[in-house]
């Protein structure tokens, strides 16, 4: 019976290990690509004052937060 227990322990951890770190690579890749397409769009649009890079940065911080509480309230 304790072997048992055991057994199923260590199987739990790794997959939420494995859940969160997906979760915070996709969170980190949502957050660069909007800063990336910010700042090309503002070398495309030869803007002095970063306003694109800006406005995606902060919108793809919000886009990121709300897939991860999506994401986290669904599983």
């Amino acid at each position: 019976m304790e072997q048992q227990k055991n057994n199923n322990l260590p199987k739990k951890l790794p997959n939420s290990y494995v859940k969160y770190s997906g979760m915070g690579i996709k969170m980190a890749t949502i957050m660069i690509g909007g800063t990336f397409a910010g700042i090309e769009l503002d070398k495309w649009l030869q803007l002095k004052f970063p306003v694109f890079t800006l406005i995606f940065s902060m919108l793809s911080v919000f886009l990121a937060i709300y897939y991860f509480i999506k994401d986290f309230i669904k599983k």
